[in-house]
């Protein structure tokens, strides 16, 4: 709404983060103590002339607004008296506002109106309001409610008068806000030379490495979904890292501590011990008690959007792990929990942790200047990755084994960027979908269905739990619940959860599963088939279906649960498909969130 941050953090602090009324009061008080007559303001920071420190001193010496606004008026006729006399706003100021919003309208929403029609630099025209001007209100009204909603998504007021008047006033606020992080990105986007140390070879070697960070954003079809939104750009914050940096020297992120950060091959390597244990001093004792949570996020996004996530689930601080200290897999994982850490162990057997380890057959013809050892992310354009293969093995055959050292690398970044391995002699090929359930630590044809083709089965393996990697945060459970647990998953996805209790050996009394994907729905029943589960599978088709009466009938029904467990929406035929760069749909986790809440409600009632 345009208030300087001076004074809003003023009121922060005197009011604390959560009464949102008490501060919005604050703010209008002494946003009407700078006005001038009844002129308007013109731009979005002409509310406060000055942010000096005798200004703020000055605001601060008095009385705070709730304690000298008197009760709100109760007719119409005192509202207005109030308006024009306490709050010294125009006549026609007011009556515009009466105009908007109805004559029963509430003080504080009069108010709000009235401050933010100056914010967005309203000032009316003739006392009687003819057509043209109320659809310029109506207009300058929208304007309001965007920009209101920006500033609140943590924006500037200059980032905000800068989208507007690029995108224009009828873009949306996720328009706006794209066009913002865009901007940012544009500005940020450097070229910075790194010191490069081979995981694989032993040696060192300079190479120019540009950082360039990319918007990544989703879908949301439902704009009358009544729930903060999130906005995240997917950034690489160490790509200015030295793997020479000293092994205690503090990590670059707070919440990695004990971690090292290099930059090898395109990746951000974070070293760490595996094993490490110990109690979780973050987490509050009274939410540390079951029902325990976890909520796994395989998709690298800024350490601002753990911050905002993480106010949803109590304020516990993300745990980050590198799956390739369990897999073949290089991902940095972040997961929002509140398990214990003191007996976490590795599952055995273990899956594979290279590439070579995973598909032993394609040794003989790998290339020796190939030093790949783990895949990245998940690939999905088969045919043209095809095609590329082709290229690339008349690249190879046309030069009769002996390739400089500028096609090497031209091959390696295209492997790595696909995910190709070598099945012959100058051949290469992108990973199959049993190879990659191999990797990521499921059955063999887990994802095997009748309707589902390769691109089908890779899709949705995209977004799933590499299992190694959540078997070790779950491990806990295992001399906890002995005789099984009672598990709710959220968004299971292909059970990438349900596969790695399994695996440790942990029986399942109950599943309760919500899942969109009718296809995911029938891969999670196939699994839980063959497996021969003792348990009870119940399946629901989204999350709207748990309402709170619902969620009281299951906990009476299996007397509670044990883990509520959710995780990235992975896209996959037969559901709703998000924004395939981002794999995380924010209004799905805030559902999340509720259910987690609700449930450990009912528990401890």
């Amino acid at each position: 709404m345009g208030f300087p941050p001076t004074l809003v953090d003023k009121m922060l602090q005197k009011h604390g983060d959560k009464d949102f009324n008490a501060i919005l009061e604050s703010l209008l008080f002494h946003s009407s103590l700078t006005k001038s007559g009844s002129e308007s303001s013109s731009s979005l920071g002409s509310l406060f002339d000055s942010d000096s420190e005798e200004n703020i001193s000055r605001l601060g010496s008095m009385k705070e607004p709730h304690e000298e606004i008197k009760p709100e008026p109760d007719s119409f006729s005192e509202r207005r008296s109030y308006l024009l006399s306490a709050m010294n706003f125009s006549q026609q100021e007011v009556d515009w506002a009466f105009n908007q919003l109805g004559e029963e309208a509430p003080l504080d929403q009069l108010v709000d109106t009235i401050v933010t029609a100056q914010v967005a630099g309203f000032t009316g025209g003739n006392e009687n309001v003819d057509a043209t001007t109320e659809g310029k209100a109506e207009s300058l009204f929208g304007v309001m409610e965007k920009t209101l909603h920006l500033l609140q998504m943590g924006f500037t007021e200059e980032e905000v008068s800068g989208a507007i008047d690029s995108s224009g006033q009828e873009a949306t606020v996720q328009e706006l806000a794209d066009s913002i992080f865009a901007r940012r990105i544009d500005n940020s986007i450097k070229q910075t030379e790194v010191k490069i140390e081979s995981d694989f070879l032993g040696g060192t070697e300079n190479q120019h490495s540009t950082c360039h960070q990319r918007l990544r954003y989703y879908d949301d079809e439902d704009d009358k979904i009544g729930v903060k939104r999130a906005k995240s750009i997917f950034t690489d914050n160490s790509s200015g890292a030295s793997s020479s940096r000293p092994g205690n020297q503090p990590s670059l992120t707070p919440w990695l501590s004990g971690c090292t950060g290099s930059v090898s091959n395109g990746y951000v390597k974070e070293e760490f011990d595996a094993m490490a244990s110990g109690p979780r001093p973050d987490v509050r004792p009274e939410i540390a008690k079951p029902p325990y949570f976890l909520y796994g996020n395989v998709v690298d996004i800024p350490k601002g959007t753990w911050h905002q996530l993480s106010d949803f689930l109590f304020n516990v601080e993300p745990e980050f792990l590198n799956s390739q200290y369990f897999s073949a897999v290089m991902r940095r994982e972040g997961y929002l929990h509140n398990l214990p850490m003191e007996t976490r162990h590795i599952v055995v057997p273990k899956s594979p942790m290279t590439i070579e380890d995973a598909l032993p057959f394609t040794r003989q013809w790998w290339p020796s200047w190939d030093t790949r050892k783990h895949i990245g992310v998940v690939t999905l354009d088969v045919a043209e990755i095809e095609q590329m293969c082709e290229k690339l093995g008349k690249i190879m055959t046309d030069s009769r084994g002996v390739l400089s050292h500028e096609k090497q690398a031209h091959i390696m970044q295209q492997c790595k960027m696909s995910n190709l391995i070598w099945i012959g002699k100058d051949r290469l090929s992108p990973l199959e979908p049993h190879q990659l359930e191999h990797i990521l630590g499921y059955p063999r044809n887990h994802t095997e269905q009748f309707e589902l083709n390769t691109p089908d089965r890779l899709a949705a393996m995209k977004y799933t739990f590499q299992t190694d990697v959540l078997a070790y945060l779950l491990s806990v459970l295992k001399s906890k619940y002995p005789n099984g647990l009672r598990l709710l998953s959220i968004y299971s996805g292909l059970g990438g959860a349900e596969v790695a209790l399994d695996r440790l050996g942990i029986p399942i009394k109950c599943i309760v599963s919500v899942e969109e994907s009718d296809v995911n729905r029938k891969i999670l029943r196939k699994w839980w088939r063959r497996t021969n589960q003792a348990g009870e599978l119940r399946q629901f088709v989204g999350i709207w279906k748990l309402k709170t009466i619902v969620l009281e009938d299951l906990v009476k029904e299996f007397g509670g649960f044990d883990l509520i467990i959710g995780g990235n929406y992975s896209s996959c035929r037969g559901g709703r498909t998000i924004n395939a760069t981002m794999g995380m749909d924010s209004n799905k986790f805030y559902e999340y969130a509720r259910v987690v809440k609700i449930v450990r409600a009912l528990h401890n009632s």
